[in-house]
């Protein structure tokens, strides 16, 4: 990742064979769903009430809150919405919903697709329908707020202009957007930003194939998500990550929530960093004067290379971590209609491939128990319409995504998270006792469903294989 980003240009549409595919796509949702959310009148017992008409009859009714507990939100919790509406008049063509938290200082969260709005989008709306709309978000970790209010509209698919909203009548609005509730956010809360994390050694085999299923990935390191880049815009949709590692290889999974999945670079080593990518920085000695830097693209375009002393010199495109890389596509790159789900990163980081150009660093490979590097992972996303996007697994500056200085430091554990053995007591045979779970745990316990593919067309593409090799720069 570079300090200066410029969006990329039009380019050539990539076709890959491999990755074509020919089956109809299933269903968004069960028919049964969309049939059970389709009501016969409005409830009586719409806790918020509202009554906004949008363009000429599509009138949001209110909503009902639904949250795991009594009181003020805090950062992490879940909290539910159930939305009404009543269709009057069907509205125009190529319409969506939106609805947004919005927070003061930049805290902002985006969940547009729902199950109901996939399997029953207003295109498809009739007069006479009343809509029950569920909608779950989870409060950013990092958010900063003593308040969010939810704001609903219906915009033109495709167009970042607030100019193609539904106006709106009966109801306080801005540009289209309607409060429709506010939460109180308990600030005392605040979890402590991630620093420290153990990552586990694997038991069995890792197949890099971008779906991150084998058991030894339920229980790795992980976070459940991304902070969303200081200064900076947040990317459209929530970002998680794992990471554990075996004598062999550092892996490292990202499952990253898009509705526009994108890039069109095709060849090793170009400016990937301008479209949708996943990255990886690795400071292994820690210093901050030889690091690595290693990106994957959502059509599993490959880039690495390697800064001998830091960001005040050029750096070394000639390195090649020799990594393995495969990706799964929620969705279908690069068609630009706002439907996909999002897509999944998967990398085996070869050990040796930490120390760059630098042999004799003064890294122990593999590691042991105990050990620790600084490493960061960062997703990029490009809105379509809106400005470059950054999280990362550990908070940085939208200014420099390297931000050397807000690297995790990870440490090495056996399977079970141990950072260090305890040999058995002399002439005992009984085997080796394992030293308690240190007081620093693994962050984002709360981990959910992170390698599952979401409803929708999904693919994988095929896994990249990089031999160590020379690339002119």
């Amino acid at each position: 990742m570079r300090l200066l980003r410029v969006a990329p240009g039009l380019g050539v549409l990539i076709v890959l064979g491999a990755c074509v595919d020919k089956t109809p796509p299933a269903p968004a949702v069960d028919p049964a769903l969309v049939a059970e959310n389709l009501l016969p009148a409005p409830p009586t017992d719409i806790a918020n009430r509202v009554d906004a008409t949008f363009g000429t009859g599509v009138v949001y009714l209110g909503n009902t809150i639904e949250s795991g507990h009594q009181g003020p939100l805090v950062p992490g919790d879940k909290v539910s919405i159930v939305h009404y509406w009543q269709v009057n008049t069907a509205p125009p063509k190529g319409f969506r919903v939106f609805s947004h938290l919005q927070g003061a200082g930049g805290d902002y969260a985006n969940v547009d697709l729902t199950d109901m709005r996939k399997g029953h989008p207003p295109d498809t709306w009739r007069a006479g329908e009343v809509i029950r709309d569920r909608q779950t978000f989870i409060l950013r970790k990092d958010w900063r707020s003593p308040t969010a209010t939810l704001v609903v509209g219906l915009y033109k698919k495709g167009s970042p202009k607030v100019s193609d909203r539904l106006p709106v009548s009966g109801a306080t609005s801005k540009d289209g957007a309607v409060p429709v509730a506010t939460f109180t956010i308990d600030l005392s809360k605040l979890p402590p930003p991630p620093g420290t994390v153990i990552v586990k050694k694997t038991t069995g085999p890792i197949t890099i194939d971008g779906k991150a299923d084998e058991p030894d990935w339920q229980t790795a390191a992980s976070t459940s998500g991304f902070a969303t880049a200081e200064g900076g815009a947040e990317p459209k949709g929530p970002t998680a990550g794992k990471m554990m590692w075996d004598d062999q290889y550092l892996y490292v999974f990202v499952s990253a929530t898009d509705d526009d999945v994108a890039s069109t670079y095709t060849k090793t080593d170009e400016p990937i960093w301008k479209a949708d990518v996943v990255e990886v920085f690795i400071d292994a000695d820690g210093n901050g004067k030889g690091y690595v830097e290693l990106q994957v693209s959502p059509t599993n375009v490959q880039f690495d290379t390697w800064w001998p002393t830091g960001r005040s010199a050029p750096d070394d495109k000639a390195y090649s971590a020799g990594m393995k890389t495969a990706v799964n596509v929620r969705g279908t790159v690069n068609a630009g209609n706002a439907d996909d789900q999002g897509w999944d990163a998967e990398f085996a980081i070869p050990l040796a491939a930490v120390k760059g150009q630098d042999p004799a660093m003064a890294v122990r490979l593999p590691p042991q128990l105990g050990d620790s590097w600084r490493v960061n992972v960062v997703r990029v996303d490009f809105p379509k319409g809106s400005p470059q996007a950054g999280a990362a697994w550990n908070r940085i500056r939208a200014s420099d995504y390297h931000s050397l200085d807000r690297m995790l430091t990870v440490k090495f554990g056996d399977s079970a998270g141990n950072l260090s053995a305890v040999a058995p007591t002399e002439g005992s045979g009984a085997a080796p006792v394992l030293a308690p779970m240190p007081a620093t745990v693994p962050a984002g316990c709360a981990y959910h469903a992170l390698g599952s593919a979401a409803s929708g067309s999904s693919r994988t593409l095929s896994t990249v294989n990089m031999p160590p090799m020379s690339i002119a720069p």
